[in-house]
């Protein structure tokens, strides 16, 4: 019996309050990728205790256990589906993704956009597939009159690591949050405040302070591809959030 068949067992054991959490969890099991306990709670509009006692309910000492195995169910899942029926699944899917971006940390989202607008040198990293989403966000700043240095493999990055200062701000793009690759040209463990990492992955080995993990990481793992497309539409989305900053001034 999988996690969503023992959550569904259940069903007719939970409170009134617990019953939210529960029809929330079904409709959106891909939420739990980002969220917080406290985020959870504000969606399923019920105090964190709620969430708790949903958990336990179910056997789980707290939401952390709860949501480790309910990652690893969306990671293993794979559902066979009907090739006439596939474009729909799959848009589906691409539209939950996106209508989990709110489960994104604003404040550290907004922290970036204050320091792309205020940083005199900005520099750019993204290998591979996550060159792609780097090199939008370089050509955007450029048409907002920001220039911006760009790599985009580890040669470059290692070289052009090398010239960056305290005081300049890095932006790199890891979709899976790797840092084998990495660590053999540069070093991010010891990354300054000014060190942004953008990823799809909720439990990222290169982990620094200022993580932004966005949602898709249990698609991108059904996906042939890694989905560039969904931090191609957050690069976006920053763009325009700083054009509105210009704006304001």
């Amino acid at each position: 019996m999988n996690l969503m068949e023992t959550i569904h067992l259940h069903k007719n054991d939970f409170s009134k309050t617990e019953r939210k959490v529960y029809d929330y969890i079904v409709q959106n099991p891909t939420a739990i990728e980002t969220a917080t306990i406290t985020k959870i709670a504000e969606l399923c509009q019920v105090s964190t205790s709620g969430i708790l006692r949903f958990c336990q309910v179910l056997g789980y000492k707290g939401y952390k256990d709860f949501r480790f195995d309910m990652l690893h169910y969306l990671h293993q899942e794979h559902v066979e589906v009907n090739s006439e029926n596939l474009f729909d699944e799959l848009t589906s899917k691409y539209l939950s993704v996106i209508r989990q971006f709110n489960n994104i940390d604003q404040n550290k989202l907004n922290q970036l956009i204050k320091q792309i607008k205020n940083t005199k040198n900005i520099y750019i990293i993204g290998v591979h597939y996550s060159s792609l989403p780097a090199k939008h966000l370089v050509l955007g700043l450029q048409d907002l009159g920001i220039n911006t240095y760009f790599a985009y493999d580890y040669m470059q990055a290692s070289h052009l690591y090398n010239t960056i200062h305290e005081d300049d701000l890095l932006i790199y793009f890891s979709i899976e949050g790797n840092q084998n690759n990495v660590s053999r040209f540069f070093d991010l463990t010891n990354a300054s405040k000014n060190t942004y990492i953008i990823t799809l992955n909720p439990k990222p080995k290169l982990l620094i302070e200022n993580t932004l993990i966005l949602p898709g990481y249990t698609l991108s793992k059904q996906s042939i591809v890694d989905l560039q497309s969904i931090v191609v539409i957050f690069v976006e989305l920053l763009l325009n959030m700083f054009h509105n900053t210009l704006k304001e001034d």
